[in-house]
């Protein structure tokens, strides 16, 4: 892959990125949101779904503030059963005594609720970004719940119930913008999937901060996740550069003519 040639004209980014790797770090919930399916349950919801889709519980989808409608049909799941026994010292303990299918999931075509109206900043156009980096969003087709988004190519999806979709738009963009989702890149992906990683939540951090969208994520976050994939490592220097770059080409496209000058 090509590297960027970039200089760094912007000390604020040089700061927001060295407080992303250093500040603490917090967990959070986005990506535990659901309940994590097994294969098996997988392959059981598709035969019988006729889209492909985030599934989660009737109570599930009570947290996420989304009712499931009425007459909506739960599809089945094998749910593990356990038993008690108790041990030779008077304690007791649990242990799985098989699977049991039970009727409990619903997608999220089966809910409604309020959904949040897309957010776009005053000074930047999701559309006109779209279309100046010639970017195409598609359906979601998922049913892994968790996943915030994916993007392929010059293609990119969004969970309908992301925690933070702005965000997460930004996040996959950037993703095709630092060239990751060529076909060359998804296979260096394999091998460098940290660094990509954090180039990819690098570059929507910038971006986020600004455009003074900093109330659309949480950036601790996003620290965290930055944190993580780079497993306490430094990235070098040209990963930074383009973090930079990408991040600048992303803020250029969405912004009026006279803005970008």
């Amino acid at each position: 892959m090509a590297q960027e040639k970039f200089d760094v004209k912007k000390p604020q980014w040089e700061q927001l990125l060295h407080e992303a790797l250093t500040l603490p770090p917090r967990a959070g919930e986005t990506y535990s949101r659901f309940r994590t399916l097994s294969l098996g349950n997988q392959a059981l919801l598709l035969a019988q779904s006729e889209i492909v889709e985030p599934q989660h519980t009737y109570r599930g989808w009570l947290t996420l503030s989304r009712q499931v409608k009425k007459g909506s049909k739960a599809k089945a799941i094998y749910v593990p059963m356990f038993r008690k026994e108790e041990k030779q010292d008077g304690t007791e303990a649990q242990h799985l005594s098989g699977f049991k299918l039970v009727n409990c999931m619903f997608g999220v075509s089966d809910t409604e609720g309020d959904d949040l109206p897309e957010y776009e900043p005053p000074t930047w156009s999701k559309e006109r970004a779209l279309g100046a980096l010639a970017i195409t969003q598609v359906a979601f087709e998922s049913m892994s719940a968790n996943t915030q988004g994916y993007s392929k190519d010059r293609e990119f999806a969004i969970n309908p119930v992301a925690a933070y979709p702005f965000k997460t738009l930004q996040h996959e963009i950037s993703h095709i913008v630092a060239g990751h989702t060529t076909e060359s890149g998804l296979q260096e992906y394999r091998t460098h999937r940290g660094t990509y990683e954090f180039e990819a939540e690098g570059s929507a951090y910038l971006v986020l901060n600004e455009l003074g969208a900093t109330d659309q994520f949480d950036a601790a976050e996003s620290r965290h996740y930055i944190q993580t994939w780079l497993r306490d490592e430094q990235p070098g220097e040209q990963s930074i550069k383009r973090v930079f770059s990408t991040a600048d080409k992303i803020l250029k496209s969405g912004r009026e003519p006279e803005e970008k000058e």
